[in-house]
């Protein structure tokens, strides 16, 4: 189902697409644009720039060529140019050819000059790549995922060989031409349609090696240090005057057109739908969505495999999903329509949210930071400094690091930052902030910097602390990191990486996880203790199972200096006669943001352990018997497997864990659902605790918004977590009545 949204006085066509149900398997959903912009190629707003990309065919099958030609799109992309070719004619008019991806080949003598010319066409967003004349060309789909559509040719045929081709190709009235305007000028400057149109050439599997497959830009000068100089010069406005077409005067070559560029350009606005397709013809499409069956689509390795409710893998996404964008036009290229802008305010809406009446520190108007103009978007505000840097986690009074970024890419910006709290100092940075350049004026509170053409400028920014505001702000509490307390020590055995909030700056550690006690005879334990750039100290509280004798009992006590460690030998043992069983043994401490941090041992009594130096048979026996015995020490029970709700109704996703291993547990359950549905989830994770043979139940809350579409539909999977171990719940299908 599609929605088209309009709203009064707004520059773009806003669009809604539902999908309800299935798409099939190894199948591709996609939206067309048929954009009516002749000449026009594909223009791409990647992280930090816009670029040019190759055109591809919608219908290509990757079993036979591997590269679609798709590209990532970080808030929108274009049918139009990232630079442009000025052809005069005899006639006295001017044509326009838009050019995206380069190839410049220029031979060894070159190389300076070479590098240049790269560097201007890529502060115009275009993509180029060098070769030498008697090297093989770029333009090979089976090779490359990334296509040129033009040429340039440094050099005339006597000194570049692929020039020369290029002239042959061509005939011989051209390059009598270009012989005749070197000898009469010294300097030639000439443009050759392809002798093969668009279309035909970016094919499924194009292959644009030909000396004339791809339009080619002569540079050819006695003086070719000067000849490069005045090419970087007349790109600075992303347009490059060739004073007259070296071809016929309608711009026709045998076999293919040079199609004059249109005066607009035609954007597509994303919302986390990034991949992204331009036709050789002009039609932009969005990739929406995949059903994928190909390796490892429905590959499973926590315990027994899960689908989506009706049995089919996830990767063939039945459930429901919305998909939004936008349609925007403007005069002239990206830069004059505004695109970048565009792109901002739809693919970062504003976030609302719902409270009552409180006292707050902040006024009743407040901005948190403002940058003027806005052609210097905010990339980037943030605590100052490198967590992971040696020098350890930022403190809280060490300010900030704002990152601007150029989007109009028509020169530099003056640009003008204020902060709520005022500003009392600022200083450019690096972009790994490992350093400043220099110091900035401040003045009212505020400072004004430059940003580079097309470029970033990183600042390192201190508050006034002075201010009221920053007074109030500076009270409130440190982030507790983890909703979930305990967190377990290895994190990554639950699925969880990277390292919890706080890049847990200290570690506990009991070795091995696994440890068979049988016969009363006891057991070696390795205990360790470790920490990051930050000096630690503590306690460590050591928790052994009933029965189980554990020496030292602890607490054991450290202290570390900077990247310090600490370990013990601890000795186990059961008694004879225990009863067959499960065990933990826990190690806890507690770090410097007040969050637990544990670490546990399984100790399994009647349950040999599995070894890997015995012959294959025995040891698949073991490990088998093992996988068992870790799949049954706990049960999971839906209370419901079905779950319909009415717009703005809460529901309840509850699953009873049991624990049936013979000493407690605790862990954390999270609840695991589409993209979309996120928001609706409330605690989207929360922590439990069981005794032996007692039940824990987990209750996570579901409540569609009032404008929920009905008849939608998802899943939702409780992920259960504890000492190390990951385990899934069947699905629940959710449903808007």
């Amino acid at each position: 189902t599609q929605e088209t949204l309009l709203f009064d006085g707004a520059d773009r066509l806003e669009f809604r697409t539902h999908v309800d149900g299935a798409i099939d398997k190894d199948t591709l959903l996609r939206v067309l644009f048929p954009a009516n912009v002749p000449g026009g190629l594909p223009v791409y707003q990647t992280a930090v720039s816009v670029i040019g990309r190759p055109p591809g065919q919608i219908d290509v099958d990757v079993a036979e060529h591997p590269f679609t030609m798709d590209n990532p799109a970080a808030e929108w992309f274009a049918v139009g140019s990232t630079a442009r070719i000025a052809l005069a004619s005899a006639a006295g008019d001017r044509q326009l050819q838009a050019i995206g991806v380069a190839e410049v080949v220029a031979p060894a003598s070159l190389r300076d000059e070479a590098r240049a010319v790269l560097a201007a066409l890529a502060a115009q967003g275009v993509t180029a790549t060098c070769s030498l004349p008697g090297a093989p060309r770029y333009g090979l789909a089976e090779l490359d995922s990334n296509l040129p559509d033009f040429r340039v040719c440094l050099g005339g045929p006597d000194a570049n060989s692929f020039t020369a081709e290029v002239l042959t190709a061509a005939g011989p009235h051209v390059a009598s031409a270009v012989s005749a305007r070197l000898a009469e000028r010294g300097t030639a400057l000439f443009w050759l349609p392809a002798a093969r149109s668009r279309g035909d050439a970016f094919r499924p599997g194009t292959d644009v090696r030909g000396p004339l497959d791809l339009p080619v830009l002569i540079v050819a000068a006695d003086d070719m240090t000067a000849a490069a100089t005045a090419l970087v010069a007349d790109l600075s406005d992303a347009v490059i005057e060739v004073p007259e077409l070296a071809g016929d005067a309608d711009g026709a070559r045998a076999g293919g057109t040079a199609t004059a560029l249109a005066a607009h350009t035609v954007a597509l606005l994303n919302r986390g739908t990034p991949s992204s397709l331009v036709t050789p013809e002009g039609v932009a499409s969005i990739a929406l969505m995949r059903a994928s069956s190909a390796w490892p689509c429905g590959v499973w390795i926590d315990g027994a495999p899960r689908t989506c409710p009706d049995g089919t893998s996830f990767a063939w996404q039945h459930w429901s999903h919305t998909f939004e964008y936008a349609l925007a036009a403007g005069p002239g290229d990206w830069r004059t329509a505004g695109f970048p802008a565009a792109g901002q305010d739809y693919n970062q809406p504003l976030l609302t949210a719902t409270t009552g009446l409180h006292a707050g520190p902040l006024p009743a108007t407040a901005a948190l930071l403002t940058v003027e103009p806005a052609t210097a978007a905010l990339a980037t505000i943030k605590p100052r400094g490198n967590p992971l840097a040696p020098s350890g986690q930022p403190p809280r009074s060490g300010g900030v690091t704002i990152r601007l970024r150029d989007i109009a890419g028509q020169g530099p910006v003056t640009a003008t930052v204020q902060m709520f709290t005022g500003v009392s100092a600022a200083a450019t940075s690096s972009l790994c902030e490992d350093g400043t350049a220099s110091e900035l004026p401040v003045t009212a509170g505020e400072v004004t910097v430059t940003v580079p053409p097309a470029g970033l400028i990183t600042l390192a920014v201190d508050a006034d602390t002075q201010d009221r505001q920053a007074r109030a702000l500076a009270g409130l509490p440190p982030d507790l990191g983890e909703p979930a307390q305990p967190v377990h020590s290895r994190y990554w055995l639950h699925g969880k990486g990277p390292a919890p909030a706080g890049n847990m700056p200290v570690a506990v550690h009991l070795s091995p996880g696994h440890l068979a006690l049988d016969d009363g005879t006891p057991r070696q334990l390795r205990l360790t203790v470790a920490c990051g750039p930050s000096p630690a100290s503590g306690k460590i509280t050591l928790v052994a199972p009933d029965g189980i004798a554990l020496e030292p009992a602890g607490p054991l006590g450290y202290d570390l200096q900077s990247c310090g460690y600490a370990s013990w030998d601890l000795t186990v043992q059961a008694p004879s006669g225990m009863p067959p069983g499960r065990r933990f043994v826990t190690a806890q401490l507690t770090d410097h943001l007040g969050q637990a941090v544990e670490d546990s041992a399984m100790l399994a009594i009647g349950q040999p352990e599995p070894r890997f130096d015995l012959p294959l048979a025995e040891m698949a026996g073991l490990v088998q018997a093992d996988w068992a015995a870790v799949a049954s020490e706990v049960d999971l029970a839906l209370a419901s497997q079905n779950i319909t709700l009415r717009p703005g109704q809460s529901g309840l996703v509850e699953v009873v864990v049991t624990n049936r291993a013979a000493s407690p547990i605790r862990g954390e359950a999270q609840l695991i659902s589409p993209f979309g549905s996120w928001p609706q989830t409330s605690p989207w994770t929360c922590g439990f605790e069981a005794a032996p043979e007692a039940s824990a139940t987990v209750r996570l809350e579901v409540t569609p918004p009032a404008t929920a579409r009905r008849g939608a539909h998802w899943w939702a999977i409780v992920k259960v977590m504890y000492f190390g171990r990951a385990r899934y719940t069947e699905p629940v299908e959710i449903t808007i009545a």
